[in-house]
C-alpha cells in the first residue's frame, strides 16, 4: 500500500508538472518573432512558477490526499518525496524546450549536480528542527554545532568538492586559465583555483571564502576572450572584497539557521515563539541581500574599469542574459543583481531598444495552485 501510494503521487506530480509547464509556455511560443527581451519577460513567470511548483505540488497533493482519503494518508513523508521527484522529472520537457541542446542524460547529470547537495542541506535542516530539544543543554549545543559545521563546510569548499565528485566540475581549460591568470595579474588578485562547470547555462561565479573561480562551458562557447576577461574581472572584484565584507557574507549565509530553534522558542514564549525564528531569518536575509547588492554594483564598476575595450563588458552581460533567457528588467528591485538595462547603461552602453516592462511574478496556473493549497489547508485544519 505504501509503494502504491508513493507511485501514485509520483505519477500525478509528473503529469501535473509536465502539462502545466507545457500549457504555460503557449504565450512564449507565440512570441517567436518578438525581441529577446520580450520573450524573456514572457518566460519569467513560467520559469518561476515551474520552480515553485516543484515544492508546492508535493504539499498540495498531500493535503488533497489527507482531505479526500484520510485513512491512507499516513505515509505523507514517502508520498511527499515521491511527488517531489515526480515534479522534478516533469520539468525535463520544459527545460528541453528552453534549451534544445539538453538531452536526458545531460539533464539528469545537471539535476544530480544541482539538487543532490541541496537535498542533503534540507534534510539536515529538517532533522535539526525535529530533533531540537525544547530546553537549553548539551543536546541543543550538539545539534546547533553539527548544523553549523555542515553549513561552514559547504562555505569552505564542500559544495565545489561535491560538484567534482559528480563530475560536473573540472579544471579550467588552458584558454580559460590563461584569461583568468592574465586578468588576476592586472587586478593584483590571488586566485586559488579556476574551474569549468557543465550544464547549459552561461554563467560565472566567484567563491570569496576559498578564493576560487568557476566559469561554465557554455559561457566559453558563446563569448570571445575579451568578453570572458570582462566577466572574469567582475568575479575577481569579489575576491578583492575586504575581510569585513567576507565576514558579512558568512553571516548572511546563515539566514536559515534561526529556524532550527522553533521548538525551544515556542516552549519559551508560546505562540509568539513561532514568529521569532522567522523574524531572525528575515533580518539576516535582508542584511545579506543589501550587502550582495552593494557588492554587485561595486564589481560592475571594477569590471568596467578593467575592460579591454569600451562596451565589451556590457555586450558580454547582454549575451549571458539572452542565452539564459533572463529578463533585462527584474521582476522587482530585491534581486541580488541590478537590472541588466541599468547595468548596461552604467557600463557606458545604452541598449538599442526601449527599457522593457517588468515581468509578472506567477502564471495563472501558479495562482490557481496557490489558491488550492490555501483552500485545502483550511479544510484539513478545520477537520482537525
Amino acid at each position: 500500500m505504501l509503494l502504491l501510494s508513493a507511485i501514485t503521487h509520483f505519477v500525478v506530480a509528473w503529469l501535473l508538472t509536465a502539462l502545466t509547464n507545457w500549457a504555460s509556455l503557449t504565450t512564449w511560443r507565440r512570441a517567436i518573432s518578438a525581441h529577446w527581451t520580450e520573450r524573456a519577460r514572457l518566460l519569467w513567470p513560467v520559469r518561476f512558477t515551474a520552480a515553485i511548483n516543484i515544492f508546492l505540488l508535493p504539499l498540495l497533493l498531500n493535503l488533497a490526499h489527507t482531505a479526500l482519503f484520510p485513512e491512507s494518508a499516513q505515509w505523507w513523508v514517502s508520498d511527499g518525496i515521491a511527488s517531489f521527484w515526480g515534479g522534478l522529472l516533469g520539468c525535463f520537457p520544459f527545460d528541453r524546450e528552453l534549451f534544445p541542446q539538453l538531452d536526458f542524460r545531460n539533464w539528469r547529470h545537471q539535476v544530480i549536480a544541482g539538487w543532490g547537495l541541496r537535498f542533503g542541506i534540507w534534510v539536515a535542516l529538517l532533522a535539526a528542527c525535529v530533533l531540537m530539544p525544547e530546553q537549553f543543554g548539551l543536546k541543543m549545543l550538539t545539534l546547533a554545532g553539527s548544523y553549523l559545521a555542515l553549513h561552514f563546510a559547504i562555505q569552505w569548499g564542500l559544495f565545489l568538492q561535491y560538484l567534482r565528485w559528480v563530475k560536473f566540475l573540472q579544471p579550467a581549460a588552458p584558454r580559460l586559465q590563461h584569461i583568468v591568470d592574465d586578468a588576476a595579474r592586472r587586478m593584483n588578485v590571488q586566485v586559488r583555483a579556476t574551474w569549468q562547470l557543465g550544464g547549459v547555462l552561461a554563467n560565472a561565479m566567484a567563491f570569496p571564502v576559498t578564493r576560487e573561480m568557476v566559469f561554465s562551458g557554455r559561457l566559453l562557447d558563446i563569448c570571445t576572450d575579451d568578453e570572458i576577461a570582462a566577466i572574469g574581472a567582475h568575479e575577481l572584484a569579489h575576491l578583492k572584497e575586504s575581510k569585513t565584507t567576507l565576514a558579512g557574507r558568512l553571516l548572511g549565509s546563515l539566514s536559515l539557521f534561526p529556524l532550527i530553534f522553533i521548538a525551544p522558542a515556542i516552549h519559551q514564549f508560546g505562540l509568539l515563539g513561532v514568529f521569532l525564528p522567522y523574524l531572525g531569518m528575515f533580518f539576516i536575509a535582508r542584511f545579506a541581500r543589501r550587502l550582495s547588492q552593494r557588492m554587485e554594483k561595486r564589481a560592475d564598476e571594477l569590471a568596467v574599469t578593467e575592460q579591454t575595450s569600451e562596451g565589451v563588458y556590457a555586450r558580454a552581460l547582454e549575451k549571458l542574459y539572452r542565452e539564459n533567457h533572463i529578463p533585462a528588467v527584474n521582476v522587482n528591485d530585491k534581486q541580488t543583481h541590478p537590472h541588466l538595462y541599468d547595468r548596461m547603461v552604467a557600463a557606458g552602453i545604452t541598449p538599442d531598444y526601449p527599457r522593457p516592462a517588468k515581468p509578472q511574478r506567477l502564471t495563472l496556473f501558479g495562482w490557481l495552485y496557490a489558491f488550492l493549497f490555501g483552500l485545502l489547508l483550511v479544510l484539513v485544519i478545520a477537520r482537525g
